[in-house]
């Protein structure tokens, strides 16, 4: 933090809440750990894809990053897996022809 212009006086004066959040920040900050590890490994999947032979299957992100995907990324809990797949099903069907929200109980906009 001195880097940035505080002294060792400015730094001794922060409380605790303060000083987590200031350390959270560095860690999980666009510099820190997680916007490193998003980065990276997106190349790295990007990369990998890009050399693999047709008929092996597609990397992801996933795979690359190992236990570090679910700190970046936190598992969807059931309900937002449901409401999910409900918008999906809802995005696939809007395009069929002929296709009305009426017949489905849905308003136009929701």
């Amino acid at each position: 933090m001195i880097f940035n212009g505080h002294t060792h006086e400015t730094i001794a004066e922060l409380d605790d809440v303060t000083m987590a959040q200031l350390q959270t920040m560095y860690a999980d900050g666009l510099v820190g750990n997680q916007g490193l590890l998003n980065i990276l490994g997106s190349l790295t999947n990007g990369v990998f894809n890009y050399m693999r032979s047709s008929n092996a299957p597609a990397y992801k992100l996933a795979n690359i990053l190992g236990n570090a995907y679910d700190y970046l990324y936190p598992p969807l809990t059931e309900e937002q897996k449901k409401q999910q797949a409900n918008e999906q099903l809802l995005m696939f069907m809007s395009q069929a022809p002929g296709f009305s929200h009426d017949k489905f109980g849905i308003k136009h906009g929701e």
